[in-house]
């Protein structure tokens, strides 16, 4: 989802024909210098009068005086609600959501006794007609621009034709929407100031750097722009510039997308009059939603390192994610507050010095120019009015979701709504998706969106070992632009030109602090004869699952962005062997099931190691992070290994981790750690982890024996018993890796943490006592999933040298040392 320091942005030396990427992207010093200074006085504002609409299942108010009694009315009768009446928030607006789409509401100030006109609150899936006004009647320029959505409210638009090209009807550009809550939406053109920077030089044309968009929307803002499309930087709704008030993936922004993308379809520079989605993270989550709706005038989606699940990302397993899911959250939360406070009867800026820290920087920058241009006028100012009104988010990610014992779980009405992979069973254009396998932020369970995808829509997945940023790696982001070039431009791939070249080569390895890695492949199917043919051999060539293996491990040294081999798979998981490793004595871990029951005991303490497996400063991206990824203490974990392998075995997909637990203990948090055991070194590496609130033991009808898909709904719930053993299925992440000969497959088994960079649980374990059982009746068992035919093309890489994979000293746990078990 972003959020990372490190500015992953391209700084371009067209004339050396070589590239410099900045991990802070300074602007400098003579842009800085010519930036103008904040106004801290509104000129001239607009007296509010009250206002009302109806939204896809709400209705929003304007206008009214901050703290007046307002009453939402449909056919002249007050609305049964817990929100109503209400009072008018400190810029005088009001909103009431989830209310019976239909015609006949209004708004009544019960203070000043205004009324607004009757209005209908809109049903989601009920669309404006294509040939509607809304649609047909909004011309958009480059620059800043303010589209009217089908509820009347305003998104800020900035329109980025391709770098180095002007777009007209007489010449019209392939074009991409880049729709994210972070500041996208920024006027200033990100790529020139980037080419000053790398080039220590002054810029007079850089314009306003407080105006830049954020580097996390790089994807559109540069990458696109350089490769030859033209990018619409959509802000989402409460956030920046845009009206409304921010509900993370609620109904409204859904079907903002929607709306922008018909509306940017129908402009005259747009080609073939359809558009593309692109980005990552927000902007890669927010394109399921955006193309579940199915707008007519999209022609393709490209998310990468999305999530599946909001849920998933902010309670792996059902336990609360309270560092990063937490704080990303808590910061769009700040982000979406108003910058602009009620002062004369109308709403006005706030001072800027000390720069207040609510709401997006840019957002003052831009009020402050719009209100310079003599007319004493900013939308961006009058759209701030609802965002005190954004939905109450601790509901999504918050304390009260970690009530002791179980908590009120994944509650469907909630999430549904705003889950990626109910959105992607409605997604019928074609995909290009990409994720990374020990991706930091949003995780990699969002392999889970293939099951989720129709199999009639055409799929082209990317999945390489590594962090957030891994997903942009060279070897991807080729197969990416050929996709854009087949499926958004229409046209047969052509090779980019040496400016894109070195900017998607550099762009994600820069941006990790990496010093070298892959060269950027060539584009194939560039000889096609027409597009019909390059299509045809595309989809060919490009399997709906392609795996990099051992990025990190490539000639360029330990850490680069370098996969040596791939493994392309019709299906996911793979048709492979699914196979059943069984738990057994002196932590054995074999095909063979073992008829004697036994037992192991572990400690659950989350406080005896660190809860995270990097310092708070290290860089995930980097070639080398300062990993401190410890082992489990011997009391406080079980761990069961394979012998070492004769041959090299791979295994790719999900996995699950069948524990017969009992415990005193009604409810226990687990953690489940698959590594690559190295005896001869002493020596495992990181592979991947799975984590399970053991109450969360219900199973929805999509489970198998490899795949375990918790309900995680509170009436579910079920307890541990201190007498008997009871099966507790915890999902294990997506595994992509090869064990070569001479290593081993080891499980660990402790209390949630330390395996993840910037994820932190919080845990209810704390130091209770659980024993998993082995063998006879309760034969606990790890289900993974072997697939034939991979070939790993170089030797075994050294530990730790693996983008991703952590390397520690090999300790053995209690059950490995003569204990029970």
């Amino acid at each position: 989802m972003g959020g990372n320091t490190v500015r992953s942005c391209a700084g371009l030396i067209v004339a050396a024909a070589c590239i410099s990427l900045c991990a802070g992207c300074a602007v400098p010093a003579a842009v800085a210098a010519a930036a103008p200074a904040r106004s801290l006085q509104a000129r001239s504002l607009r007296a509010l009068s009250l206002q009302g609409g109806g939204s896809v299942d709400e209705a929003w108010l304007t206008g009214a005086h901050p703290g007046d009694r307002i009453i939402l009315l449909r056919n002249g009768a007050a609305v049964t609600s817990t929100a109503n009446p209400g009072r008018a928030d400190a810029l005088g607006s009001l909103i009431v959501r989830d209310l019976a789409p239909g015609p006949g509401y209004a708004w009544r100030d019960g203070t000043t006794g205004q009324r607004t006109r009757t209005f209908a609150v809109l049903a989601p899936g009920a669309n404006p007609a294509v040939d509607s006004a809304l649609y047909t009647d909004q011309p958009l320029h480059p620059g800043l621009n303010y589209i009217r959505m089908r509820d009347g409210i305003e998104l800020a638009a900035t329109v980025r034709e391709p770098y180095g090209r002007v777009c007209s009807a007489a010449s019209p550009c392939p074009t991409v929407i880049e729709y994210s809550g972070y500041d996208v939406a920024g006027p200033t053109d990100p790529i020139p100031p980037l080419i000053a920077s790398a080039l220590g030089a002054p810029c007079s044309s850089c314009g306003n750097p407080l105006l830049l968009p954020d580097s996390a929307t790089d994807v559109g803002a540069v990458l696109a722009r350089v490769s030859g499309f033209a990018t619409v930087s959509l802000q989402m709704r409460g956030t920046g510039c845009s009206g409304g008030a921010f509900d993370l993936f609620g109904y409204p922004s859904d079907y903002d997308a929607y709306d922008a993308i018909e509306i940017v379809a129908h402009q005259s520079w747009v080609a073939r009059h359809k558009v593309g989605l692109v980005g990552i993270s927000f902007s890669g989550l927010s394109q399921f939603p955006a193309a579940g709706t199915d707008p007519p005038g999209l022609a393709a989606i490209t998310p990468m390192s999305p999530t599946d699940d909001l849920f998933s990302t902010g309670y792996p397993g059902g336990i609360y994610n309270n560092g990063f899911a937490a704080e990303w959250l808590s910061s769009r939360i700040d982000d979406a507050k108003p910058a602009a406070t009620y002062a004369g009867g109308a709403i006005a800026p706030l001072a800027t010095s000390p720069v207040p820290h609510v709401g997006q920087a840019w957002t003052y920058a831009e009020i402050d120019a719009e209100l310079s241009t003599g007319n004493g006028v900013s939308t961006c100012l009058e759209n701030q009015a609802l965002h005190g009104e954004s939905e109450q988010l601790a509901s999504l990610v918050g304390a009260k979701m970690v009530a002791p014992q179980t908590g009120p779980g994944r509650s469907p009405a909630l999430f549904d709504r705003r889950s990626m992979a109910v959105w992607a069973t409605h997604v019928r254009v074609p995909v290009f998706l990409s994720l990374a396998l020990q991706d930091e932020q949003t995780g990699p369970q969002s392999a889970a969106l293939l099951d989720a995808l129709p199999k009639t829509t055409p799929v082209f997945a990317n999945m390489v070992n590594g962090g957030h940023i891994d997903s942009l790696d060279p070897q991807t982001i080729t197969r990416w632009l050929e996709f854009l070039d087949l499926y958004v431009a229409d046209k047969v791939p052509t090779q980019p030109n040496a400016l894109a070249a070195l900017v998607l080569d550099k762009f994600a390895a820069t941006a990790a602090s990496v010093s070298a890695e892959a060269p950027l492949p060539a584009m194939r199917f560039t000889n096609a004869g027409d597009l019909a043919q390059a299509r045809a051999e595309f989809a060919r060539e490009t399997p709906r699952v392609r795996v990099l293996f051992d990025s990190g491990a490539g000639p360029a040294g330990p850490g680069t962005m370098d996969a040596t081999y791939s493994a392309n798979f019709a299906s996911w998981p793979p048709r492979g062997q699914v196979r059943t490793l069984y738990l057994g004595p002196k932590g054995s871990l074999g095909e063979k099931r073992v008829s004697a029951q036994g037992s192991a005991t572990l400690t659950l303490d989350p406080g005896a190691r660190p809860a995270t497996s990097l310092p708070s400063s290290g860089n995930p991206w980097a070639a080398q992070p300062a990993w401190d990824w410890t082992p489990v203490p011997a009391a406080d974990g079980l761990a069961f290994e394979t012998a070492p392998f004769s041959s090299a075995t791979t295994i790719v997909g999900p996995a699950t981790l069948d524990l017969w637990v009992k415990a005193k203990a009604p409810v226990v948090d687990l953690q489940a750690t698959i590594t690559e055991a190295r005896p001869r070194q002493g020596q495992e590496e990181y592979v991947t982890s799975g984590f399970l609130r053991s109450s969360n033991q219900a199973e929805t009808k999509a489970s198998t024996s490899l795949f375990t898909a918790p309900t995680y709904l509170a009436s579910q719930a079920r307890s541990l018993s201190s007498s008997r053993y009871e099966l507790v299925r915890i999902p294990i992440d997506p595994i992509a890796h090869t064990f070569r000969p001479g290593t081993a497959l080891r499980v660990v088994v402790s209390a949630p943490g330390g395996d993840r960079p910037v994820w932190t649980f919080a845990t209810l374990d704390r130091g209770q006592q659980a024993t998993v059982g082995l063998g006879g009746t309760a034969a606990s068992a790890l289900v993974v999933d072997v697939v034939p035919g991979v070939r790993a093309t170089t030797a075994l890489p050294a530990c730790g040298s693996l983008r991703g994979e952590p390397c520690r000293p090999l300790v053995a746990a209690s059950n490995q040392l003569g204990g029970p078990g």
